[in-house]
């Protein structure tokens, strides 16, 4: 339970910690949010930033893809409010990877949801739900609608050939 209770604090921690970077100083360093995609549409009247097109942000070692990526500003047009990310979501960070159908990062409450088809992956292990929500502090929630949740643990030392959790 112990070893089960550490993984799903590190899966968390994998995407609560690599999305903050996205919209907040890391380690002391202004790190630059770098997103490439086909196209680009920005509307200043709501302050709403839209990349269309095989998306790729990166900040740091944090690498994000998807269909659609849209950045929601604050009114001042200089803090982001919320990130969301649509179709074929991927992340990618040292520590782990996730994949899910839609993402919502909120910065300031320091949550990320993965909706549809959503999957934590580090190392073997893996959490997979419908609906997963996490927090920086560890709170984590998943959900099953259309799919029961899962999660494979491998226990520390036990992975190889023919072992099952």
């Amino acid at each position: 339970m112990k070893i089960q209770k550490r993984l799903l604090l590190t899966l968390v921690l994998l995407l609560t910690v690599s999305l903050p970077s996205f919209s907040k100083e890391l380690q002391g360093e202004k790190l630059p949010i770098v997103v490439e995609a086909q196209k680009l549409s920005y509307d200043d009247n709501k302050k709403v930033a839209v990349y269309i097109g095989n998306v790729i942000a990166q900040r740091g070692s944090t690498l994000m893809k998807g269909d659609k990526l849209t950045i929601y500003f604050d009114k001042t047009g200089k803090f982001i409010e919320k990130i969301e990310v649509v179709g074929n979501v991927q992340i990618e960070d040292p520590r782990g990877r996730g994949r899910c159908d839609r993402l919502i990062y909120y910065p300031a409450q320091e949550k990320v949801v993965l909706i549809g088809n959503a999957e934590l992956r580090q190392d073997k292990n893996v959490i997979i739900g419908d609906r997963i929500v996490a927090y920086k502090e560890g709170r984590i929630s998943v959900e099953g609608v259309k799919q029961r949740v899962k999660t494979v643990i491998y226990p520390e030392g036990k992975v190889g050939k023919g072992f099952r959790p």
